[in-house]
């Protein structure tokens, strides 16, 4: 297989805050529970995290912000803002307390960026590495494509491989937010015989050309996510807000796709977030707090197909 330059798309809403509609008033928090809709939502995160300043300084560590997708449980601070804007900013930990039926990915915590299932059919399952995947909402009234997420495959396990360790090789909390929500297909008697985990390549590993998301410093300042206008003709994004992309009319090598991204990223005052702290289990945070498990899920995106067997987005 060639190396490919894909866009992405998953949805870019975020959950409205109502308590008791998702969020719950627990021990003195606010928690966003464990996604159990039938969608995924974006996050605006404050977690800590390495980035880059610029491409030729050495990696800051410290406390970011940044959107992302993290479906297990967070604390959340809510904030009054106008549509599209920041509801809050959500701090991630991981606890089996609360535990919903989505699971997250892509998954930017930890040693490496993580890839294993959100729209993985046909070439998405052959990706060889250095292919790029742009990971974004798209929203054509709004002449817009939101990234959250750069992804550089380094290489993949097949969910095979993964099924035949038991997921040994990743972590706990890494497994029961994403490998377990996915069921079979990594984890169940009957693994599936296409999908891949890939690993983003990191920029400890190849310094020109690596895996980061758009983030700043926290100073509790909000902000929008990195746009690139659907209507720029050197990269020729899809407007289909839904479904994938592998970017056929864009001329750019996936590299120079990825230093033209990079420019923008820093033109809009956002830095590169390059490796960020897995969550940590928590489960002193929801003592007290039962949940009564009733929703139901359906597959990746908007559709409302309930379903009692299906885990996550397929």
């Amino acid at each position: 297989m060639p190396v490919l330059k894909v866009q992405l798309n998953h949805p870019g809403n975020q959950k409205p805050f109502i308590i008791g509609n998702g969020y719950q008033q627990i021990n003195n928090h606010i928690i966003r529970e464990w996604n159990d809709d039938p969608q995924h939502y974006r996050k605006f995160i404050r977690n800590d995290g390495h980035y880059l300043t610029s491409l030729d300084n050495q990696p800051k560590n410290g406390k970011l912000l940044f959107w992302g997708e993290w479906e297990g449980n967070s604390v959340f601070k809510p904030i009054n803002n106008e549509k599209d804007k920041p509801n809050g900013i959500h701090e991630p930990f991981h606890s089996t307390l609360i535990r919903g039926f989505e699971n997250t990915d892509p998954y930017v915590y930890g040693e490496y960026f993580k890839y294993a299932t959100c729209k993985q059919s046909g070439q998405l399952c052959d990706l060889d590495s250095f292919s790029l995947i742009l990971f974004g909402s798209t929203y054509p009234s709004l002449n817009a494509f939101y990234l959250d997420t750069v992804f550089v495959v380094k290489c993949h396990d097949t969910a095979i491989d993964v099924c035949s360790n038991g997921g040994s090789k990743y972590s706990l909390i890494y497994r029961e937010e994403t490998l377990e929500e996915l069921e079979n297909d990594y984890l169940g008697p009957d693994p599936s015989q296409a999908k891949k985990l890939y690993h983003g390549l990191t920029w400890w590993e190849n310094k020109e050309y690596f895996s980061f998301v758009p983030c700043k410093p926290d100073d509790d300042t909000i902000f929008d996510r990195l746009k690139i206008d659907l209507s720029d003709t050197y990269f020729n994004l899809s407007a289909n807000p839904t479904g994938k992309s592998f970017l056929r009319r864009c001329n750019g090598s996936p590299q120079e796709v990825w230093r033209k991204i990079v420019q923008i990223a820093f033109r809009q005052c956002f830095y590169l977030g390059i490796r960020f702290d897995e969550p940590q289990k928590n489960d002193d945070i929801l003592k007290g707090f039962q949940l009564k498990q009733t929703k139901i899920k359906a597959s990746c995106g908007t559709a409302d197909v309930p379903s009692l067997k299906i885990r996550g987005c397929k």
